[in-house]
């Protein structure tokens, strides 16, 4: 889960919650641990963050090679 921060605000930065942060506006941040989704989760219902969505491609596109056919002149 990715959340972007739309205002400042004061949250924990680690699971034990004895650590303060200043998260500000514009940051991206990535929620990988629960408490890191549960802190999300709240500043997206306190309206100070939005999730998003980032779509990375699935499959690469397969580039064809180029080969170069030798010409001989008959004579």
């Amino acid at each position: 889960m990715q959340i972007k921060m739309i205002a400042n605000c004061k949250g924990t930065a680690n699971a034990s919650g004895n650590v303060c942060k200043e998260y500000k506006e514009g940051d991206i941040l990535d929620c990988k641990e629960e408490w890191q989704v549960n802190l999300a989760n709240t500043f997206v219902t306190s309206g100070l963050a939005m999730e998003i969505k980032v779509t990375e491609p699935t499959e690469k596109k397969a580039t064809k090679k180029v080969t170069k056919k030798k010409t001989t002149k008959k004579k």
